[in-house]
């Protein structure tokens, strides 16, 4: 195993086993120091710590928690709680850099002091990576090695700013959950004690929710029995009412309750019982989830027999529907058509796009917003409420994104005449306004993948078809000259040439099951790449010879390699695997002239190897598609069409690039790129 591919498999561990950490326990402390032992024990360090800077005092450094190997003393010994920082440390993390000591003995060191306060601390080799916070650098992750040097590897580096990362998004997401906790608190809080009752029921009537000013109105005191009440069930509202609490947006009614008698045993009140009869006000209203499906209803409950105030209360409860709307996104306004004055809520002015300060006019202003096509549509509908039609309005609706000229939100809007007096000069109208921002960018995503999915089932059929065909063809020569071979009466000369031609034809078939199979394993992530010593030289010396034999009398094949001997980590197989693939092209399109594999470096990070030939060349408006699945110049040469795709697939899994220079009648010459970094070892003799 390379040393890449532990550290992959030591970075995808610990990073799960963090990740899981915190979706297990609440205590960050215990979660931070379990993972510091995971460091501590991967780099058989002395000391795993994270400091971080004194937001009152930006100048002071203080430790957040540090983990330490069996026997090392602290770092913090002898030292108060806050300490100065040092320079050195926090000019490289503040330009984006982290701290690399590989040995601390042997390296020369511009600044003495940071050497002295290592060397104070007995550590040997260090890395510090840098944690921030709003893009400014807080503090830093530090590894102390203390009994030996280190050589510190981009992967080591990797995996050690991932995890400074992850652990302060950590601290942000525990923040968020105690003050979501604690925001969460203050509002069931507000609820249960709020003077007006509150009950939360259900899309089938059942109740959730109850707070004490509910509980006290029907004169209930176990939760555990006001939930025997269903609300659609219940003979204390009638057939209509139901149906217009399903159906409408809002809904007022009132009924006779006998106070004392559970809810739900309301029908079996004899008339001779002396029971104290009670007047109680509800309004009911529903509430939304993201995609504008209602998910419970919120009723207000008000005992009017017992309240003085009624206008007063009425007003508690208005604001408490007002709250409701706004949680669910709703917009409520009334609208004069006749002279476009009115009042609506502060959720229908944030749904609309407009601002509530300037309400005395934003009314009128609402049909100027609208995108041409609904703003007819409207017009529309206003003219037939003018002409005394009873008219309602239940549309999608665009309306201009501020600041972003040509887009649009969407909202869906339905309005019903709810006043008709032309006499007095009052047509109003009543509209209810929701965001469907979201429901329609996820309409569209599901169009999207409607349409990705026909689109591979049409690529599908197509795959089919033309793997059956060219299956069928070398099939059909092998089938039909081995029968010819098994005749007496054909030549020995005649035979000789079928044995080839079955034998090209085997060639093809096999190398057509192959390609097909490299295609699968692409696409389905399974093929395999090993990473070792690829000796450049001798595989373009390999490829060299394997197309000697293939290529037409009179074409020479060279090697092209500009260093006596030149070794990259890579993988050989499919360096070699496109390499054959240019050159079994180039042998097939190149009638004379030369053949030439080869490499060079494009810097010394990159090398690019080719396959230049002196063929027949590739025409401009073809080279787009050379690399497509299925695409080939010429249909009477054999092959399948796929080599230059499962090429450019292997290119792109390597990190590499991969093109084509060539003009037509003068030959083509195929490259890829691939890189040689990442403590990649290049050779050279």
């Amino acid at each position: 195993m390379t040393e890449n591919t532990y550290s992959r498999g030591i970075y995808q561990t610990t990073m799960s086993m963090a990740l899981e950490r915190i979706l297990h326990t609440d205590d960050i402390q215990e979660a931070l120091t379990d993972v510091f032992h995971d460091i501590l024990n991967h780099f058989k360090a002395g000391r795993v710590a994270v400091m971080s800077t004194d937001r009152r005092n930006p100048d002071l450094q203080y430790c957040v928690i540090e983990v330490l190997a069996e026997g090392v003393s602290s770092s913090m010994s002898g030292r108060e709680d806050r300490f100065p920082k040092h320079h050195w440390w926090y000019d490289k993390l503040e330009a984006g850099e982290c701290v690399v000591v590989e040995d601390s003995e042997n390296m020369e060191w511009d600044d003495p002091s940071a050497h002295e306060l290592l060397k104070s601390l007995g550590v040997r080799a260090h890395l510090g990576v840098p944690i921030s916070r709003y893009s400014h650098i807080s503090g830093f992750l530090l590894v102390d090695i203390l009994d030996r040097p280190y050589e510190w590897s981009e992967a080591d580096i990797l995996w050690l700013k991932d995890l400074a990362n992850l652990m302060m998004l950590w601290r942000r997401l525990q923040k968020s959950r105690n003050e979501a906790a604690s925001e969460r608190g203050k509002l069931e809080k507000v609820l249960m004690t709020m003077p007006i009752g509150l009950c939360l029921y259900d899309t089938e009537g059942n109740i959730s929710f109850a707070n004490d000013r509910a509980m006290a109105v029907f004169g209930v005191k176990s939760f555990q029995d006001a939930k025997k009440f269903n609300l659609f069930k219940s003979s204390l509202l009638t057939d209509d009412t139901k149906k217009r609490i399903k159906e409408q947006e809002l809904v007022d009614a009132s009924f006779e309750y006998n106070y004392g008698i559970l809810p739900f045993e309301q029908d079996n009140v004899k008339s001779e019982h002396s029971v104290m009869r009670i007047n109680i006000m509800a309004r009911y209203s529903k509430i939304y989830d993201p995609y504008g499906e209602v998910k419970a209803y919120l009723v207000a409950y008000m005992d009017k027999t017992r309240e003085q105030n009624n206008s007063q209360k009425i007003h508690e409860l208005d604001e408490i529907i007002s709250l409701t709307a706004d949680f669910a996104q709703l917009g409520y306004a009334r609208i004069n058509v006749i002279d476009n004055t009115g009042y609506a809520t502060k959720q229908w002015y944030k749904n609309n796009n407009m601002s509530f300060d300037d309400s005395s006019t934003g009314i009128a202003d609402f049909v100027e917003i609208l995108h041409p096509d609904d703003r007819r549509v409207s017009d529309d509908f206003r003219n037939a409420v003018r002409q005394g039609k009873n008219v309602r309005l239940n549309r999608r609706m665009r309306i201009r994104r501020p600041g972003r000229p040509g887009e649009w939100d969407y909202l869906q809007v339905y309005s019903v005449v709810t006043k008709y007096e032309p006499q007095y000069g009052v047509i109003e109208i009543s509209t209810i306004t929701q965001s469907i921002n979201h429901q329609v960018k996820l309409e569209r995503s599901l169009v999207l993948a409607k349409e990705e999915a026909e689109k591979a089932d049409k690529l599908k059929s197509a795959f089919l078809a033309n793997m059956s065909h060219e299956i069928r063809t070398p099939l059909n020569a092998i089938v039909g000259f081995s029968q010819m071979l098994c005749r007496d009466d054909v030549p020995s000369n005649e035979k000789n040439e079928m044995m080839k031609i079955v034998e090209q034809n085997n060639e093809l078939l096999l190398q057509l099951i192959s390609d097909i199979l490299d295609l699968s394993k692409l696409e389905a992530g399974t093929l395999e790449f090993v990473e070792k010593d690829v000796d450049v030289n001798s595989i373009c010396k390999a490829v060299a010879g394997s197309i000697e034999m293939k290529v037409k009398k009179g074409v020479k094949v060279k090697v092209d390699c500009p260093r006596q001997d030149c070794h990259i980590m890579s993988d050989p197989n499919r360096i070699k695997q496109v390499l054959i693939n240019f050159a079994s092209n180039a042998s097939k399109f190149t009638d004379k002239g030369h053949i030439i594999i080869g490499y060079h470096f494009t810097n010394p990070d990159r090398i690019r190897f080719f396959v230049e030939d002196t063929g027949i060349g590739i025409p401009e408006d073809k080279k787009a598609k050379i690399f497509e699945r299925f695409v080939k110049l010429n249909s009477f040469v054999q092959g399948t069409g796929l080599g230059l795709q499962i090429s450019k697939e292997i290119v792109t899994c390597l990190g590499g690039l991969i093109g084509v220079e060539s003009e037509p009648g003068e030959g083509s010459m195929f490259w890829f790129e691939i890189p040689v970094e990442n403590g990649v070892k290049v050779t050279s003799k």
